[in-house]
Formats: structure tokens, sequence, C-alpha cells
């Protein structure tokens, strides 16, 4: 600017303090950026309801998954792994915090995360990674996203409908059609006349392998979040025959079994109809279930193919799990209720870094999805924010191991009791339960908030307990199908209160 009256401009040369100070900020800029680049990529391929047990990694009665085979064979498989509440939510506000859901306080599926809590998503923005979210969010609210997440392609974004090709579109729409025409979300399983690329399962997974492509946004960490296997149960026809119904072994399972669980079970069972439906029905379901998951392992398949095309692999940190599972006949029951038998929150979970961690490992440490989000930070040389529950996954011999684990249903609201469920009244179609009217939405909400359920589990034991004042235990070593509640019984006076004694120390 002038300076004086009349004189010429001078030019203020900057003091060698400010000088300094402004090289030591572009070095230290510089320093940050390059440790942002040395850090590993992370891949979250997650999916919705799936148990452990469905598939052959656990189960040899399960369905095949070579793909996810082929992912563990390079990494860690944790046999027991469990959700935290086996609701999708909740489980994913616990995925990206590390927490309970009774600490984060989204315990039911319409309270998204809330502002202010240790979040993954936060910490990697911050260390300088690019995020994407492709496909189901369930988890983060709209501001949370813009904040976090450079890529934004989750299904309940505009953005999501405006990435589809024009055939794309139509295709997802005819698809869309065609399922409300079988029945809507509850449609009775079958295989849709329509090819895989029109399934959101493909969808999902084509943007992110396009972001992949376009090799953008070093290092990245990407969730993958895939529907399926949530219903409704459909499956591209090319991959319904993966498992005939007629070659399947159904779970086990005793007529009067459910007397024995806890009323929501039994509640359950009412509303659905579910100790009228025929093995045939069953058969059928879980055939198209594993299609499901069959064509989830296609789809993971071509995005390991398109990482070690792009010598990514060895670069990426690759995560399979779910958010809980399914009672896929299990029980002779369909879906998910309030439970907390291993059918509901059992749950997949290997977990891949080729050359720098333990490979072709079955790790039979009990572990919980709100371990994952400190294993990975610590993984990516970051710290851990105060107030996450979780623990590092044990990825070597020496590592901690838990010795029980917990899970939780419910927000503490009124109960759902028999009173509730006769007035809803039972569907006309076997299997199905109804969520269209309003009512009936009112009445899924109430059972998905109403008490508190809490489960302490060790591999031989568990203790279900609900804040009505109903409890369950089980002998896992004899009774792994959880058909008998030996609760109260005199042979088991001394394992039921060491559980019980251990869910007190649950905070």
């Amino acid at each position: 600017m002038p300076g004086g009256s009349g004189g010429p401009a001078r030019t203020r040369r900057p003091s060698p303090l400010r000088v300094s100070r402004r090289r030591f900020l572009q070095a230290s800029a510089g320093a940050v950026a390059q440790a942002a680049t040395d850090r590993p990529n992370i891949i979250l391929f997650y999916v919705d309801e799936l148990r452990a047990t469905a598939l052959r990694l656990h189960n040899p009665d399960g369905v095949a998954t070579p793909n996810l085979a082929r992912l563990a064979s390079r990494g860690v498989t944790f046999e027991y792994a469990f959700t935290p509440h086996p609701l999708c939510m909740p489980a994913r506000v616990s995925l990206w915090t590390g927490q309970y859901s009774h600490t984060h306080g989204s315990r039911h599926n319409q309270k998204p995360m809330a502002d202010g809590l240790p979040c993954m998503a936060q910490v990697l923005r911050n260390a300088g990674y690019t995020l994407g979210i492709f496909g189901k969010n369930h988890c983060f609210t709209p501001s949370q996203l813009e904040r976090w997440f450079a890529v934004n392609l989750s299904t309940d974004s505009p953005k999501w409908r405006r990435s589809l090709s024009t055939e794309e579109a139509a295709g997802s729409d005819r698809l869309r059609q065609w399922i409300s025409r079988q029945g809507g979300p509850m449609m009775p399983p079958m295989a849709a006349p329509f090819p895989p690329e029109v399934q959101p399962t493909h969808l999902i997974t084509q943007r992110a392998i396009e972001f992949l492509e376009r090799g953008q946004g070093a290092p990245f960490a990407l969730w993958i979040s895939i529907i399926d296997p949530h219903n409704p149960i459909q499956a591209p026809e090319r991959f319904a025959g993966v498992m005939p119904p007629d070659r399947l072994n159904l779970p086990p399972w005793r007529p009067d079994s459910i007397r024995s669980n806890n009323s929501r079970m039994q509640i359950y069972n009412y509303l659905t109809r579910g100790a009228e439906l025929t093995d045939d029905y069953l058969r059928r379901y879980l055939s198209i279930y594993y299609a499901m998951v069959a064509f989830i392992d296609y789809e993971l398949g071509r995005l390991l193919k398109v990482l070690e095309q792009r010598r990514l692999l060895e670069r990426t940190i690759i995560v399979f799990t779910s958010d809980h599972g399914d009672f896929a006949a299990q029980h002779h029951l369909l879906y998910k209720t309030g439970s907390l038998v291993d059918a509901m929150v059992r749950i997949p979970l290997v977990l891949s870094w080729p050359g720098r961690l333990p490979e072709n490992v079955r790790e039979r440490a009990l572990v919980n999805q709100i371990d994952i989000m400190p294993t990975l930070l610590r993984l990516c040389g970051l710290d851990v924010p105060e107030g996450v529950q979780g623990m590092p996954l044990p990825l070597r011999s020496g590592d901690t191991r838990r010795s029980f684990v917990y899970s939780e249903y419910g927000a503490g609201g009124p109960d759902y009791d028999w009173r509730h469920a006769k007035a809803l009244g039972t569907p006309e179609r076997l299997g199905d339960y109804p969520v269209q009217s309003e009512k009936e939405l009112e009445h899924l909400y109430l059972r998905e908030r109403g008490g508190h359920l809490q489960m302490i589990r060790t591999h031989t034991h568990k203790l279900i307990q609900d804040s009505n004042g109903e409890a369950e235990f089980y002998d896992l070593a004899a009774d792994p199908d959880e058909l008998e509640n030996v609760h109260n019984r005199s042979a088991y006076r001394s394992e039921e209160a060491e559980l019980t004694r251990l869910l007190g120390t649950i905070v």
C-alpha cells in the first residue's frame, strides 16, 4: 500500500520469523502428506444379514464362497465373531465408533450416529484418507457424510441415482417393480428373471471398482456396503441353482424347543407362523438365501481381481463381515428378531493384509465387531480415540484375547408383549411379517425398542437376560444349536452364576 503522503510504494519484507514459520508449516504439511501416502488403504466389504454358519467357511452344510475362501487364505478368519447388536443401524454405528450400542445411543433403526462420538471416519479423514461409501448407509447423518466422505454413493443419496447409466437405472426400476408385484420386501423366496447387472449387489460393487480404476485418492478407505442377503429374498437366476432345495440339510429342530426360548422369540414365531412353515418352504428360502451369498462372493471376486491387477492388494487391508445374522431356517424361523441366539449374533469376519499380517490362519478367539475400529486404526499407525470399548483383534499368538463376548438388543422402551402381538395378529401368508401399514410399522418399532436384552457368551456357555426378568442359559458344548434352555438347572448353577457376574462388569 502507499507508504506516506505522495511517496513511492514500498514492499513490506516478511520477517525472518514469519519465513521460518511458513517453511516449518510447509515442511510439516509435506511430512503429513508423506505419512498419509505410506499408510495402507482400507476396504470394508460389509454385507447385511449374513450369519456365519451360512458359509462353508464355518459349516460344511453352508454355501461355498471360493473368493471369500481365497481372501481367507491370505488373512485371518475369526471363527467366533459376534455383532454387538443384531439390528442394522446399531451394529453399523458400533462398527464406526468401537462402542456398544448402550454407550453410543443408537439402539434402534431410526437413530443414526450422534455427533461428538469417537468415529473412525473422522480419524481417517483427519489423517489424510479419501473416504468413499458405496451402498447402504443406515449409520451416518447427511451432514456427517458430507464432512467425512469425499465420495458419497450411499443408496439413500440423490448422487446414487445419478451415478447409474440409463440402462442401469431402467433395469433397476424393472427389478424394483417386479419385487413389488411379488409381495414387496417380504415376498416369497424366488429367482429373479433379471441379469445380475441390474441388482444392487452388482451396482454397488461396480461403483467401487470404478473408483479404484480411476486411481484417485490414495490412501483411501472404502465402505462397500452390500444390501444382500437381507430380504427381499431374491437372486439372479444365474445363481439360483447353486444349492438346490432338495440337496439342502436343514438345521436341527424340535417342535417343542420354542417353548424354552424367551417370549420375544415365541411372539415372533406367532407373528410369522414359523412353526407352520414346511420343510419345503424352509429349503426354498435357504436355497435363495445361499444364492444371494454366492452372488455376493462373485462380486467380491471381481473386486479382488481389480485390486490384483492394479497391484493394490499388498497395500490394502480388506475386511469382510456382516452387521448381524438371519435365522434362515435355524429354529424353524426366517429373517431376524429380538433374540441373541447365535443365528442372530454370530457373524463372519475375515481380515487380510497380504505380506503384513498372518495368512491362512483360523483364529478361535471370541471377538466383537467393535474390535474392528481400533484394529484398523492401529494398523494404520493412528491413535485410537478415548471412549472406544473395542480391543485390537488378536492377529498373532501373543495378542490379548477375550474370555467372553457381549451383545444386546432393545432401547429400553416399553416391553412388546402378547397383548400387542394378538392385536396385530398373524399374516395370511406363511413366513410373512407385514411391514406395509403405519400400524404394522409401529409394531415393528415397538419390538425393536422394547426392553433390554443382554448376552454373555463364552466358548462353552451362553447367558441371555431380558429386562422383563426372563433368562436363557445354553450349554453350547452339548447343545450348539441352542434348542434347550437349561436356565436354573442345578447342574449349571456355578456356570450361570459366573456369567451373571460377568454381565455385571459390562459398562
